[in-house]
C-alpha cells in the first residue's frame, strides 16, 4: 500500500493548509514565530557553549584548575538561563497544537453536520470508526505536524550552526557524515516501508475492538435478556485477536528496522574519535576539539537523520493522514452542488445531479412527481414513477410488507436517500420533524429531552402541560424534576420514549410530522390520545405503520407492493 504517492501529499496539503490561512492565522503565526525565536536562541547558545565545553575538557586534560572552574561556572550559568527558555518553548508548542486541534476538529464537525454528511459517513463501509478519526486522529495529526515541523526547523538551525563548527575542525567529517546520513535514510525507508500499511491496519483493528466494547455497554440489558454472553464474548475475542495479530506483525517489522537503526545510532558517534584520534596522538589537535567535534557530529546527525529517528512515527502519521483524508472526502461525497462546488469537478457534479432525486422546498405543500427511488447502491428499485399529492390538513398512511421501502420513502423525503429520479415537493426541513420507531434519547435533562431539537425557552408550566397531554404528567415527580439527567434508554420503556417524542413534536410544532411506526410500543388508547394531540395542534401527519391500527387517523393510504409497484387511495 503506497502512502507516499500524490494522493497522500494532496490529502496532507488539504488537511494542513486551511488553519494557516484561516481567521486564526495571526495567532498561529505569532506563536510559531515566538517558538522559533526561543528555540533559535537556545540552539545558538548550544553553539557557544560547545566552545566553552571544548575549553573545559582541554583544561581538565591539562589539569588547569582555574580555567576548568571558570568554564564550569559558565556552563552552570548557561543551563540556569536555558531552563526557562526550554520550558516556555514547550508551552508555546503545546498551545499551537491545542489551538490547531480545536480549530480543525470544529471544521471537521461542521463538515460532518453540513447537509447531514454524518449520515452518509455512518453508512459508508469504507469509513470505519468515524468517531475515532475525529476524536483521536485529528489530535494525532495536529500534534505530530507541529512537533515534526519544529524538529525539522530546529534541525536546520542546529545543522547550519554546527556544520560550520565541524567544518572548521575537520572538513573530512562533514563529508563522512553526509554519506552516512544519506545511506542511513535510504535504508530506513526501504526496510521500514511496510510499517505504513501495518500502522494503518492497527488503528482500524484497535478502533473496531473499542467499538464492540461500546456496543456491549450500550446494549447490556438486551444481551443479558437474550443470553448472548457467549456470542458477544466470542465477537470481542475475535476483534481482540485481530488487533493482536496485526500488532505482532507491527513489532516484527519494528524489530527489523531496529536492527539497522540501533547499529546506526551506536556506530555513528564513534566516527569522530576514530577519524581524529591519529591527529590527537600526533599532537596536532587538542583533546577538547575531539569532544567538540563529537558533540557537533552527534548534533548534526540528529538534525539530519530525522527520517531515521522518526520513521515509526512517520508511518503511523501516514495512516492518520489516510484516515482523515478518507473521512474528509466522504463528508463531501454526495453533497448538494453548492456545497460541493469547491471540491468536485463541474462535470462530476453534473453527472451526480442527473442521478439524484430533486427536492423542491414549498411551504404548506407535500407532493411526489414521477419519483423512482433506488437503494443507495442502485441495486434495487423500491418505487417506480410514483406521483401523488397530499393536501394540507390531510393525513397519509404508508403501508406494505417488510422490506418494500416504507422507511426508505421517509429517508428520501428527508433528503437522506437521493438515488433515483423525479421530484419531491415538501416544506423546508425546519418545518418538518421525523419520528423513528425508537426515539433518539439525547444526553441531557428532561427539559432538554422535551425541547429537542429546536424548541426555545419554555416554562415548567408549559412542560407540565405538554406532558399531561401525552399522559406522562408523573414523569418529573419520578425523576426529581425537569433538571434530572439519567440514562434515559434504561429508565424509560420504549412506549414512554415514544410519548416523549410526541411531546417534542408538540413543543417544536412543525408543519409536517413524519412518523415511522412511532406508536408501535403503545396501547390503542395512548395511540389515539397522541394522534388526537397532533390533530388539535393542526400538524399534518404522514405515518408508516399498520393499516388496521392507523387508517382512521389518515385520509389517504399509500400501499407499497414491492418490485417498484405501488397504489394510493382515499378513504
Amino acid at each position: 500500500m503506497n502512502r507516499f504517492d500524490r494522493l497522500f501529499w494532496s490529502r496532507l496539503w488539504r488537511l494542513a493548509k486551511p488553519y494557516w490561512v484561516s481567521d486564526q492565522k495571526f495567532v498561529a503565526y505569532g506563536l510559531l514565530t515566538l517558538t522559533i525565536l526561543l528555540s533559535g536562541s537556545f540552539k545558538a547558545g548550544n553553539v557557544v557553549i560547545s566552545y566553552v565545553n571544548r575549553d573545559l575538557m582541554t583544561a581538565l586534560a591539562e589539569r588547569n584548575a582555574p580555567v576548568f572552574f571558570h568554564k564550569m561556572l559558565l556552563v552552570i550559568i548557561y543551563n540556569v538561563v536555558a531552563a526557562p527558555i526550554v520550558a516556555i518553548d514547550a508551552y508555546v508548542i503545546g498551545k499551537i497544537i491545542i489551538n490547531w486541534r480545536q480549530w480543525i476538529t470544529e471544521q471537521f464537525l461542521e463538515k460532518s453536520f453540513h447537509d447531514r454528511a454524518f449520515y452518509r459517513i455512518s453508512a459508508d463501509p469504507s469509513i470505519d470508526n468515524p468517531d475515532q478519526r475525529v476524536s483521536e486522529d485529528l489530535n494525532t495529526f495536529a500534534g505530530f505536524m507541529v512537533s515534526f515541523v519544529m524538529q525539522v526547523m530546529q534541525g536546520l538551525v542546529s545543522g547550519a550552526s554546527f556544520l560550520i563548527v565541524l567544518w572548521l575542525i575537520s572538513p573530512m567529517l562533514v563529508g563522512v557524515l553526509a554519506v552516512c546520513v544519506g545511506m542511513g535514510s535510504l535504508l530506513t525507508i526501504v526496510i521500514g516501508r511496510p510499517l505504513i500499511g501495518i500502522n494503518f491496519a492497527q488503528r482500524k483493528r484497535e478502533a473496531d475492538f473499542r467499538y464492540a466494547l461500546v456496543g456491549l455497554r450500550d446494549n447490556a440489558e438486551a444481551i443479558a435478556l437474550y443470553g448472548g454472553e457467549r456470542r458477544e464474548q466470542g465477537e470481542l475475542l475475535e476483534r481482540l485477536h485481530a488487533a493482536i495479530r496485526n500488532f505482532n506483525l507491527l513489532i516484527l517489522w519494528q524489530r527489523n528496522l531496529a536492527f539497522f537503526t540501533y547499529a546506526y545510532d551506536f556506530l555513528l558517534p564513534l566516527l569522530p574519535y576514530f577519524l581524529l584520534a591519529p591527529s590527537f596522538f600526533a599532537g596536532r589537535i587538542e583533546f577538547g576539539k575531539i569532544t567538540q567535534a563529537s558533540g557537533a557530529f552527534i548534533t548534526l546527525r540528529t538534525s539530519l537523520s530525522i527520517i531515521i529517528d522518526q520513521f515509526n512515527s512517520l508511518s503511523s502519521f501516514a495512516a492518520v493522514v489516510e484516515r482523515l483524508g478518507g473521512y474528509l472526502e466522504a463528508s463531501e461525497r454526495g453533497q448538494l452542488p453548492q456545497a460541493a462546488a469547491s471540491f468536485v469537478a463541474p462535470k462530476a457534479i453534473a453527472a451526480d445531479i442527473k442521478t439524484q432525486i430533486e427536492t423542491v422546498e414549498a411551504a404548506s405543500r407535500f407532493a411526489i412527481e414521477q419519483l423512482t427511488l433506488n437503494t443507495p447502491d442502485n441495486l434495487k428499485t423500491l418505487v417506480r414513477a410514483m406521483s401523488f399529492e397530499v393536501a394540507a390538513g390531510e393525513g397519509l398512511l404508508i403501508v406494505g410488507e417488510s422490506g418494500v421501502g416504507k422507511t426508505s420513502m421517509l429517508r428520501a423525503i428527508a433528503g437522506l436517500w437521493r438515488t433515483g429520479s423525479g421530484r419531491i415537493i415538501r416544506p423546508p426541513l425546519s418545518d418538518m420533524m421525523f419520528l423513528p420507531q425508537r426515539p433518539y434519547m439525547i444526553l441531557g435533562s428532561l427539559h432538554d429531552q422535551l425541547c429537542y431539537p429546536h424548541a426555545g425557552e419554555v416554562t415548567e408550566a408549559e412542560l407540565y402541560a405538554v406532558l399531561k397531554q401525552v399522559n406522562l404528567e408523573d414523569l418529573p415527580g419520578r425523576l426529581g424534576g425537569f433538571d434530572a439527567e439519567v440514562k434515559w434508554d434504561d429508565l424509560l420503556s420504549l412506549g414512554e420514549q415514544q410519548q416523549i417524542a410526541f411531546a417534542r413534536l408538540l413543543f417544536n410544532h412543525p408543519e409536517y410530522a413524519f412518523l415511522d411506526e412511532a406508536t408501535s410500543a403503545l396501547d390503542a388508547g395512548n395511540e389515539e390520545v397522541l394522534y388526537n394531540c397532533l390533530a388539535s395542534a393542526r400538524i399534518n401527519v404522514v405515518s408508516v405503520g399498520d393499516r388496521q391500527r392507523l387508517s382512521r387517523y389518515h385520509h389517504k393510504v399509500l400501499e407499497l407492493l414491492g418490485d417498484g409497484n405501488w397504489r394510493i387511495r382515499s378513504q
